[in-house]
């Protein structure tokens, strides 16, 4: 075999009605020098015997089998043995397009440290959406141009680590792994903590991986107190990662406004947000401190420049009455439970 030119990492976890299509379209990429490693998290249906089948069958696919451990668990042990030039993940139920893995490659030009590409999203096999990226090589000053045009929409092309490349020299060298206790948010953290490391960033339209969105996994834990927790995880180690991205790029007006549309609007008001429409154990006056504390460190935050349902949580936050916004979450969410 030629040398590896893109690891594909595929963590795998009961996905039997999926994971044939998925690896068939790794499989018939264009490309010829690609290894696909097929990382068994534990399943319990025939997903490892389809793994086994592809790997008996084609020398390209490579197949770990380990004790569950969860999705980043799963893709951290595919990053211990990658040995490609770049390493690209693909979700188990998703598809890679014809042609994506030489069309990110060639976007790359031999140089880039990050490469993405477009995607489509699917429901029920009907295309649902499409997204495309804003196209360009940036390095030097123009980085800032990067995240100016593609820090777009609560940061769509960035939340997940798929129709990408990551130079896996970069990733071995700052030792960049996913974050394996939270399981939500950490595909964010990992796209994030690598981009601080890249200075050469390619970025082609075409769509490359074919997203698909499952009734079934649609987030129906989004209300819970676990959901809580885990964003109470995830506030510190992503407040951390826009610190370093302003000092890298003082002069991005995006990056500098990603603390108050990214972390507050959209993982800070959910806190809030959940703590008016359901009881909850996690309503506490140590917890409303912490989400308070990053209210405190918006420095874009006014009372009038939030969404019309976010003025009462930052009136309540404006007044400073711990006992009073606990009073109020209370009434609330009794109010919406019997709605309910």
């Amino acid at each position: 075999m030629n040398k590896v030119k893109i690891s594909v990492i595929i963590p795998v976890y009961n996905a039997e009605e999926y994971l044939d299509a998925c690896l068939a379209s790794i499989q018939d990429q264009s490309m010829p020098s690609f290894e696909a490693i097929m990382v068994d998290d534990g399943s319990t249906d025939s997903s490892s015997l389809i793994c086994d089948r592809y790997s008996a069958t084609d020398p390209r696919f490579k197949n770990i089998r380990k004790p569950n451990g969860g999705v980043s668990s799963a893709r951290n042990a595919g990053l211990e043995i990658a040995q490609g030039e770049y390493v690209m993940f693909v979700d188990s139920d998703d598809v890679l397009l014809p042609d994506a893995m030489n069309t990110l490659y060639e976007a790359s030009q031999g140089r880039a440290d990050f490469v993405l590409g477009g995607f489509e999203t699917y429901m029920e096999n009907i295309l649902r959406d499409k997204r495309s990226p804003h196209e360009g090589f940036f390095e030097g000053e123009a980085l800032t141009a990067f995240y100016d045009r593609n820090v777009v929409h609560n940061g769509v092309y960035l939340n997940s680590p798929w129709a990408k490349l990551y130079s896996l020299r970069i990733v071995k060298e700052k030792n960049i792994k996913f974050h394996q206790g939270i399981s939500y948010g950490e595909d964010m953290l990992f796209v994030h903590s690598f981009l601080l490391h890249a200075d050469r960033i390619a970025v082609t339209a075409a769509p490359v991986y074919g997203y698909n969105l499952r009734i079934g996994s649609l987030s129906s834990d989004i209300l819970s107190d676990r959901h809580i927790s885990q964003l109470l995880v995830l506030l510190p180690e992503y407040s951390a990662l826009i610190a370093a991205y302003r000092l890298k790029y003082p002069h991005c007006k995006t990056l500098a406004g990603l603390y108050h549309k990214d972390l507050i609007g959209r993982f800070v008001f959910r806190i809030l947000r959940i703590f008016t429409v359901r009881r909850s154990e996690m309503l506490t006056s140590e917890t409303l401190k912490t989400v308070y504390g990053y209210l405190d460190a918006d420095e874009q935050l006014r009372l009038f420049n939030v969404r019309i349902g976010q003025f009462v949580n930052v009136l309540l936050y404006k007044i400073g009455w711990i006992w009073l916004s606990k009073l109020y979450y209370k009434t609330a969410s009794g109010i919406f439970r019997l709605f309910r």
